[in-house]
């Protein structure tokens, strides 16, 4: 994906912002950024901000963002990201370097705004997405008994290891998997040991205090 050029006259001081991702996006974010006094580069060593369109939200996608961090790691990537995104690949998308997100329908009336943001040294993240991409804590019961999750203990199992009930366990359970963004143990678990998730192991605490870990 080669970035796209305009020809338009600006000031010197004009921040370079580079455009690159999916065509049906690319015309339209160079108009909005140049109309905001923004110098559309010609490509990505002159720009101080890249503007990365994806068409999708799958590992594959995102992993370009990766590449551009590792090759330009002084660039502000910002990713427009599909409407229907899920929120392991807007997490996944920040753990690939990308320091701002926008949801592709929100571009007219963000991409700006979050342009400047990214520039002044602002992780920027739509507001709604905030709890999404950036985990509520766990209580330590709940770091407990997701751990032992991630142990493939089940709910008797684990009520019988922490003397509490059953009951009890599930209530936790149900508490920690809204906070994961998981609809199951499976999830919950596939959450905490994927390393591009944004959670990792560390969160999790078994009865004697040590990290959980599989074998």
């Amino acid at each position: 994906m080669e970035p796209v050029s305009l020809d338009q006259t600006r000031s010197r001081d004009a921040t370079a912002v580079a455009i690159t991702g999916a065509p049906d996006l690319l015309g339209a974010a160079a108009v909005l950024l140049a109309d905001a006094g923004f110098a559309i580069a010609d490509g990505l060593e002159t720009a101080a901000l890249a503007v990365v369109a994806l068409e999708t939200a799958d590992p594959a996608s995102i992993s370009t963002i990766a590449r551009l961090a590792e090759r330009h790691p002084d660039l502000q990537i910002l990713a427009v990201v599909p409407d229907d995104a899920s929120n392991a690949s807007l997490r996944r998308a920040l753990v690939a370097g990308a320091r701002g997100l926008l949801l592709a329908g929100d571009l007219a009336i963000a991409l700006v705004a979050t342009a400047r943001a990214m520039l002044a040294g602002q992780l920027a993240v739509p507001t709604v997405l905030g709890r999404q991409i950036a985990p509520r804590p766990l209580s330590h019961r709940e770091r407990e008994i997701i751990g032992l999750v991630v142990l493939g203990l089940t709910n008797r199992e684990i009520a019988d290891r922490l003397f509490l009930a059953e009951s009890t366990v599930k209530t936790h359970l149900s508490s920690a998997f809204r906070k994961l963004d998981a609809r199951s143990r499976a999830e919950a678990v596939a959450r905490i040991t994927d390393p591009e998730s944004g959670y990792g192991m560390g969160i999790l605490a078994t009865p004697d205090g040590a990290a959980a870990a599989t074998t």
